[in-house]
C-alpha cells in the first residue's frame, strides 16, 4: 500500500490518500507539481512498509 501525504501549512489536518501501486501514488503526487495554492508545505509518497 502506498500513501500520498499532503502536509498542510495551515492548522488543518494533513491529507492522506491510499493507493495499491507506487505508480498510481506518484501520478497523484505529480498532478500537484506546479501547485501554487500555497496550501501545502510538502507532498510525499510513502510506502506503508516504511512506517
Amino acid at each position: 500500500m502506498w500513501i500520498v501525504r499532503f502536509i498542510r501549512k495551515d492548522a488543518k489536518p494533513d491529507e492522506e490518500y491510499f493507493y495499491h501501486s507506487q505508480g498510481e501514488a506518484e501520478y497523484h503526487r505529480d498532478l500537484f507539481q506546479n501547485d501554487d495554492s500555497g496550501l501545502y508545505e510538502k507532498i510525499e509518497v510513502i510506502n506503508e512498509t516504511d512506517l
